[in-house]
């Protein structure tokens, strides 16, 4: 209640913003995000920000069904896999052409996948892209065989390509060859939205494609507008100086459901919040110490406070919402005096120091899957030191913090994921399989590396019916579990704040509102 006054009382000194509110465009939205996009090649990064403006600007060949991750043609109508699975043929919509008048052909698609996987290609990446890398790593050549037929060939059977599909960039190669590595800033795709202007640290403007070949977007143009403070986001939103507010603060939502000018949209997340181990440092190559850990933990306080309420607790890195989702025969209750017993006995051991301070790694810039990352770092330092696991907080906003924990430079870290496919396999193959513990571009944090359970990953995605994919994911579940090399806190709900006058405001798998659906009542009829 404090905290709604607060903002009441804040919100008395924004008579200005409202009036500006009143004299904007209403076919331009204006979107608070917490922070800025990174870049604008979605290829190079994994942020949510820049994915979010990304899927605005950019196409795959297939696509998820509005609000789920069924997949259905997008930039191909058609597609056809050969009888072993390793030459798949996708057939091209015709009359597309890029935000910058060149036309989508099969030579465009090939080039958005040669210049990811070929590093001798004139446009190659480089380094950069290592995560898209390490997913398609199994795909050996792309073939433009004529203008509107491609041919993707795969190395051995891959059964995510398809959700893989769903969320990769097809760019322009003419923009690509004229803008270099600054097509990151200068982006050129076939998406509803076309790239406007950023200015770095402040926004992102986009503006309808009047050339789209599909449903042409509702809303002219779209601003993604940084403000890191919470307050301030929910301030401006209250004002009307913003449309949509993204990570409002968990204590903070009821205001929004009660005030009459808001609206709160959540939808269950396909994604996890955990505690990753650096299992790769002294004392948590330890299981006994990770596991003492896990049972130091009380999720459902974090559930209620640091969420709300607004998520469920993890007992692994599956959401219930996903297929292949299993629970462990390993769990681990909350059992301090346990977690205690079993750091007494690795410290006469020898086996833990228990003068010695870790360093607990965390972002300060609330996510989709942890809105309140401080606090959940906070509660976890705590739980831990109760049983005598000393740590140091290390927090950083959130592009710092990534680079820490991908470099390891933590001894643990909180953090999360959200899936991009409908498939598990982007996320136990992506956090858990050992090609993804590269100290500098690591997604396994952990830097768990088990070979059994890398070879189940492996055999997994080359598995035909998803009833056999399902059995060895249970076992992966199983493996990780007994081994912990994390304690999974939560599974979350999406949330997104906005006006109440905006209608069609839907979130994707991905917790990003469907802006092309959304209209604003004041524009029907302009």
């Amino acid at each position: 209640m404090l905290a709604c006054l607060a903002v009441v009382a804040c919100v008395a000194c924004t008579a200005e913003r409202s009036r500006s509110h009143r004299r904007r465009d209403p076919g331009a939205l204006v979107v608070a995000q917490a922070s800025d996009v990174i870049s604008l090649d979605p290829v190079r990064v994994t942020d949510s920000e820049s994915i979010e403006v990304g899927t605005l600007l950019f196409e795959g060949l297939v696509r998820w069904k509005a609000g789920s991750t069924d997949v259905e043609p997008n930039l191909a109508t058609s597609w056809e896999a050969s009888r072993d699975g390793k030459r798949w043929t996708f057939h091209l919509r015709g009359g597309i052409r890029f935000h910058d008048g060149t036309p989508l052909d099969a030579a465009a698609v090939a080039f958005s996948f040669e210049r990811l996987l070929d590093p001798e290609h004139p446009s190659s990446l480089g380094e950069a892209g290592g995560y898209w890398r390490s997913l398609l790593k199994d795909v050996t050549r792309v073939i433009a065989v004529d203008p509107k037929t491609v041919v993707i060939e795969v190395a051995r059977p891959y059964a995510p390509l398809l959700g893989d599909l769903a969320m990769y960039p097809i760019v322009s190669p003419t923009a690509v060859a004229r803008w270099g590595k600054d097509f990151q800033r200068h982006p050129v795709g076939t998406g509803p939205f076309a790239f406007e202007a950023w200015t770095p640290g402040e926004a992102v403007v986009l503006r309808r494609f009047a050339g789209y070949w599909g449903t042409p977007a509702l809303l002219d143009r779209i601003v993604f507008r940084v403000v890191v403070d919470a307050r301030q986001r929910l301030i401006d939103l209250e004002s009307g100086s913003v449309d949509i507010a993204a990570s409002i603060r968990p204590d903070e939502q009821p205001f929004v459901e009660l005030h009459p000018d808001l609206q709160l949209t959540h939808t269950p997340g396909n994604d996890v919040s955990y505690l990753a181990f650096n299992v790769q440092r002294i004392p948590f190559d330890s299981r006994e110490i990770r596991r003492a850990a896990n049972h130091a933990i009380n999720k459902e306080p974090i559930i209620k406070l640091a969420f709300q309420g607004r998520a469920i607790a993890a007992d692994g890195p599956l959401p219930p919402t996903q297929w292949g989702y299993h629970q462990p025969k390993t769990r681990y209750a909350f059992d301090p005096a346990l977690a205690k017993k079993l750091v007494q006995q690795a410290a006469a051991t020898g086996a833990y120091d228990p003068s010695r301070k870790y360093k607990l790694y965390a972002p300060s810039t609330p996510r989709p899957y942890l809105q309140s990352p401080e606090r959940v770092a906070r509660f976890l330092q705590t739980a831990l030191a109760q049983v005598g696991i000393h740590t140091e907080l290390v927090l950083n906003p959130y592009p710092e913090h990534r680079a820490a924990v991908q470099a390891g430079m933590h001894d643990l870290a909180l953090f999360g994921w959200i899936g991009d496919t409908g498939d598990p396999d982007n996320f136990l193959y992506v956090l858990f399989h050992s090609d993804n513990s590269v100290v500098g571009s690591a997604n396994n944090i952990a830097f768990y590396r088990d070979p059994g359970v890398d070879k189940l990953l492996i055999e997994a995605q080359g598995a035909v019916d998803e009833a056999t994919r399902t059995g060895l994911y249970r076992e992966v579940q199983n493996r990780i579990a007994e081994d912990a090399p994390w304690v999974p806190i939560a599974h979350s709900e999406y949330v997104v704040a906005s006006r109440a006058e905006l209608e069609g405001v839907l979130l994707s798998p991905l917790g990003h509102p469907v802006y092309a659906r959304i209209r604003r009542r004041e524009a029907v009829g302009r």
